[in-house]
Order: C-alpha cells, then structure tokens, then sequence
C-alpha cells in the first residue's frame, strides 16, 4: 500500500534497474560506434503505472501515488525517408562506376602510342600505296604495302579480339561467366539472406520486443541488394515488416522466393528472369540506356553494349577495306573478317608480294577520302578516329557521373548517420546522466534503510 513500508524501496529499486538498462544500451552504442550500418539505440523511459488503479472499491486518497519508472521499449532511431534516399543514391551510383573499368580497358585498347596505333597503320597504308603509284613495278615497295597492310589486319584482329574478351567479361552466356552472372548470383544470395533476417524479425515482434540489431543487419543486405538494382519497399514502422518488396519492378515474396537468372530472348536481349510462376522477366538490353533505373547490373548491360558497338565499327572498317578494295581490282588484297578471327592480307601476296597489281595503286590511294558509307559521311581515318574518341568519352562520362554520383550519395549517407550514426559525446553526456540517475536511486534505498533501522533496530529498545 502507499506509505508502507516498501513502498519507497521498490520504487528507488525500479528506478536503479530502469537507469542500469540505458546505461547497458549506452555501451551498447559506443561498443557499435565504428560498426558500418549500426543504428544508435535508446531507452524509452516512461512512469510506471501509478498505485492505485480507481475502482469502486479504492479509497479516496489526495491522488495517485507513483511507482517508478521502466524501460518501455529499445528504440532504433532511424529516418526511413532518408535510408531510402541512400538506396536511390546507391542506385545510382552504382550504375555508373560498374562501367568504369570495362571502359578504362576498352579506352587502354585505343590509346594510340607513336606510329604504333591502327589510326597510325591506317595513315601508314595509304601512304605505301600511294608511293607505290608512283613506282607501279617496285617489288620493295609492293612488299612494304603487304607488310603494312598485313600490320594494320594484325592490330585490328587483336584490338577486336581484346574487345571480345572484355565483353565475355561481362557476361559469356556460352559458359554463364562474367560479372553479369556474379552480380546474379548475389542477388539470389542477399534476397535469400534477407528472407531469412525477415521471417526472424516477424518472430522476435510477434514476441512484444524489439530485433534492432537484426533490422539493421537487413538495411545493410537491402543497400547492398540496391547496388545491383533499384529496390522499393514498403515497411511496417512499428514492427519494421517488410510488406512489399520490389526489384527492378518485380514484386518480391520473400515468405516464396524464387531465383534470378540471365537469359537470351530471340532479339539477343538478356532478360533478367524471376523464375516464379508465371515468371517476370526484366530486358536489360533494351533499358541498358536507363540511368534513371541505375543498378550495377544495367551498368554492366550498357558497358558490355558499349563494348559491341566498338566491336561493330572496327568490323565496319575492315569491311569497307575489305568491300572497296575488291571494287578497285586488286582481287583478293584481304580476305576473312574480323568476327571469325580470319581478317588478314591474302597468304598468297603474303608469300609472293610482287604479285600486287602496281597499276591499281592510285584507284587504292583514292580510297583514303571516300565516304565509309551514305549513313557514315567519314572517310576510313576521320571513322577511326571518331571512334577513338567515342571510347575515350565514354570512359570519362562514365568517370566523372560515377564521382558526382558518389559525391551525393555520401551527403545523403551522412545526413543519415547525423540522425542515426553514434555520437561518442553525446553517449558519455547520457552515460553520466544514467549513472547520476542510479546512485540517487541507490541512495534513496540507503536512506529508506537507514529510516527502517531507526524503526526496527532503535525504537523497539526504547
């Protein structure tokens, strides 16, 4: 009853027990401060219910007596709407810096060191005819237009193979390698991570408590999972359920997961496929050019379609020597292509370079100012070069918005960690203001002991 004689103890004990507990959360965020994606955690403190509840049979008294305070309930302090800024922000980082070293190596292929480069070897051909025009029956000189035409074969079908390399870098749908089928495979493995940390949280809420280190650890798999694609969700605040969960737009259901795979359409697309029934499918291909979607994923896509285009105008070039030279008459100056691994001068002028036919030579000269093509107003130099410095811009773009987009999404990561993050000041100014807290409720049981000696002890001798 109030005013009994342990009435005040329980009290002061509530109290030393309610400040123990912060204090023991307060260690718990300075052990967390340097740990990556820990949100801070505090006590929830509230007045526990008072003494009395008022019913028909409680007796009137000047009010309620308090009992103490309790630790209502461990709360994660996080802003959703800024976690899901640095999802976004992920994204789009993400999409960017992916390209980043397929382009630096495709850019390494085209650097054009002095007199050894293809626009060098293409400059180097058309001049060894035209010398040869004017020396129609010079078997040196027939011999340096082989040996130069043969260079420039040679540097075209490596630089085009190289291409080939990195693009099955990418993704090699023969043999399910690269960093396509990678960056498949983890998705797999945080969607089934995440299930797991889901189906865990729903069981320690349904239980009345709190899992705020496991929600963490989820908002860790999630950003991860948003590096390889955009990610939307819909959450629960109060339990931290995830009720909705999407994909690059595929609805999730994590209580029946399925798995992701890459797959060829017969466009040559890859589709990324939720193989559910009936499944979803997401073509990469065609939305590769979709920045705004972002995801290291799509990134790859458009670096590996950026890798085929340079790989389609180097086939162009070796097409226009091979098309335009038959047309002049040098029969059989060129033979193969660049796809099959076979473009090469003729073995046979290979062998027997005085059997090039000088009289054509001047027809071969004035292939250097002709157009590629109608659709491509460029003669074969200004294509390379055009080339060159698409490759060279594309590595730079790519580059520069993948360092603005890191930039941003740090600013966002740290205004969430200004709200979430651990403050070791603020934790030592709390740590202090707990451990006040529990010596004065410590000692309001010292000084109810000392009253109750007085009592039991003194006045029973008197």
């Amino acid at each position: 009853m109030p005013g009994g004689t342990w009435f005040g103890i329980e009290t002061a004990r509530r109290g030393m027990n309610v400040h123990q507990q912060a204090l023991d959360i307060t260690g718990h965020n300075l052990a967390n401060a340097s740990t990556p994606g820990y949100s801070r955690q505090e006590a929830v403190i509230k007045a526990s219910s008072p003494y009395t509840s008022p019913d028909i049979n409680t007796s009137v008294t000047p009010g309620q007596f308090g009992t103490g305070s309790l630790v209502e309930m461990i709360r994660r302090v996080k802003d959703e709407y800024l976690d899901n800024n640095v999802r976004q922000a992920t994204t789009d980082y993400a999409y960017w810096n992916e390209q980043i070293s397929f382009h630096q190596r495709a850019e390494a292929l085209f650097a054009e060191p002095a007199g050894a480069g293809i626009g060098q070897r293409i400059v180097d051909f058309f001049k060894a005819w035209m010398d040869l025009n004017n020396t129609p029956q010079d078997s040196g000189i027939k011999a340096a237009v082989v040996q130069v035409g043969d260079e420039l074969a040679a540097l075209m079908s490596s630089t085009y193979s190289q291409l080939t390399d990195i693009q099955n870098s990418i993704y090699d749908s023969t043999n399910n390698t690269g960093k396509m089928y990678q960056l498949t495979t983890q998705i797999n493995n945080l969607l089934s991570e995440i299930s797991s940390l889901s189906e865990t949280i729903k069981k320690i809420t349904s239980l009345g408590q709190q899992p705020n280190d496991l929600l963490d650890l989820r908002d860790q798999k999630l950003e991860q999972l948003s590096e390889i694609g955009p990610v939307t969700l819909t959450e629960d605040p109060l339990t931290g359920n995830i009720s909705n969960l999407t994909f690059f737009g595929i609805n999730i259901d994590l209580q029946n997961l399925s798995q992701f795979s890459l797959e060829i359409d017969i466009n040559d697309d890859i589709l990324l496929r939720y193989n559910k029934t009936p499944a979803e499918d997401f073509n990469l291909t065609a939305n590769a050019g979709d920045y705004n979607l972002g995801g290291g994923l799509l990134g790859a896509e458009k670096a590996r379609q950026d890798i085929i285009d340079y790989k389609d105008r180097l086939g162009e070039i070796a097409k226009f020597l091979y098309d335009n030279i038959q047309d002049v008459g040098v029969a059989t100056f060129y033979e193969g292509d660049l796809a099959s691994g076979t473009f090469k001068v003729n073995q046979t002028l290979n062998t027997t370079p005085a059997l090039l036919d000088g009289t054509r030579a001047r027809a071969m000269a004035n292939l250097r100012d002709k157009d590629m093509s109608a659709a491509i107003p460029y003669n074969l130099e200004e294509y390379f070069s055009e080339l060159v410095t698409v490759v060279g811009n594309k590595s730079k773009t790519s580059d520069g918005l993948a360092a603005n987009n890191q930039a941003i999404k740090q600013q966002i990561t740290s205004l969430r960690d200004s709200v979430s993050g651990v403050s070791t000041d603020e934790e030592l100014t709390k740590m202090i203001q707990f451990q006040y807290g529990y010596m004065a409720s410590a000692r309001m049981i010292n000084t109810i002991d000392g009253m109750l000696d007085v009592v039991i002890n003194r006045l029973s001798r008197g």
